[in-house]
């Protein structure tokens, strides 16, 4: 990518603050505020024109922050501005030490990061209406699914203590509440599977990636949004980092043999729904079932490794077969079963 400006914007719940820099001086930056807004959209192009700067010769670049970030990209999209989303953590990590804080500097550090960055960052586009749907209703499950357990838990103490004080009315009302949010529950993953279908090629990638054993129904679409329909990562090595399943070597020179482990800043989210995968498809898998029955499990676990480690190692088989799936275009099939059809 070679640009001539770069444009950091700060994004708030009613304004936006802009920087431009330009590439040969990428510490000064003309600074101009927004309404978070359509019309507000509209001048900011037109001050970007203003300054020489349009779709071919800049790029723009924001924190990735939620839903206040979506009418923007909309925007920008419809009109073919390149821009990229930044993590939030990444910008804070390479600034280093920062002095000050204010909407006006932070727009300025972001025109400054993705100046510096431009060889790294490329544009993205927005998911499809039928991805963006369905991660919303994946959000607002995983939700019922908390009060839900937080009802039970409650539920569960009542019970234990209803000989000593009278919670017959508490009980009964979180019993009703209960119900009801299974209920929602049940209705969400209903409108889930109905979502997937209203587009061709996302139920495509669905049905494939379900193909797997142990894969089931929330994970499925749980790889559909982190991927973006398998258009953010080449393969199935840079979605394991992402999800904090590949192992990350800690040395350096001689000195320092760290333990080579997993990183924290993984996807906690997705790396949760792979562990329930994993465990489903050593029970059920016949080659990874085989791999625990055939001593292959019990050797690695003599040889110090912990469970955890080797589970994660079902983790990342799983992610490989399926980008492999994906990627083919033809659902899973487990090698035992490939050798009885032959």
């Amino acid at each position: 990518m070679n640009k001539q400006f770069f444009i950091g914007i700060d994004i708030s719940m009613a304004t936006l603050d802009a920087a431009l820099c330009q590439a040969e001086h990428p510490d000064h930056f003309t600074h101009q505020q927004f309404d978070n807004t359509v019309t507000g959209y509209g001048k900011l192009l037109s001050w970007l024109g203003e300054h020489g700067a349009h779709a071919s010769n800049s790029f723009l670049g924001m924190e990735h922050t939620g839903h206040y970030t979506l009418s923007l990209c909309c925007f920008l999209q419809e009109n073919d501005i390149p821009y990229t989303l930044i993590s939030p953590l990444h910008l804070k990590r390479s600034l280093g030490m920062a002095r000050g804080k204010s909407d006006r500097i932070d727009a300025g550090r972001i025109a400054w990061f993705i100046c510096l960055h431009q060889r790294s960052l490329t544009p993205i586009q927005l998911p499809s209406g039928c991805l963006l749907k369905l991660k919303n209703l994946l959000a607002f499950r995983d939700r019922l699914v908390k009060a839900s357990t937080s009802l039970k838990n409650t539920l569960t103490d009542l019970k234990e203590t209803s000989n000593l004080i009278d919670n017959t009315m508490i009980i009964k009302l979180s019993q009703k509440q209960q119900n009801l949010i299974e209920q929602q529950i049940a209705q969400i993953e209903k409108e889930m599977e109905a979502t997937v279908k209203q587009d061709e090629q996302v139920l495509r990638h669905f049905q494939l990636v379900k193909s797997v054993v142990g894969v089931g129904m929330i994970t499925a679409a749980a790889f559909l949004i982190y991927t973006q329909g398998f258009t953010a990562f080449d393969n199935g090595r840079q979605f394991a980092c992402y999800a904090g399943v590949a192992p990350i070597e800690h040395s350096s020179g001689s000195s320092i043999r760290g333990k080579t482990r997993i990183s924290s800043l993984g996807n906690k989210k997705m790396k949760a729904l792979l562990s329930n995968c994993a465990a489903a498809a050593v029970q059920h898998d016949p080659q990874l079932k085989a791999y625990r029955s055939g001593g292959r499990y019990q050797r690695k676990h003599a040889e110090g490794k912990e469970r955890l480690v080797i589970l994660n190692a079902v983790k990342a088989k799983l992610i490989n077969r399926v980008f492999a799936a994906v990627s083919r275009g033809t659902p899973y099939v487990p090698i035992a079963q490939y050798g009885q059809a032959a």
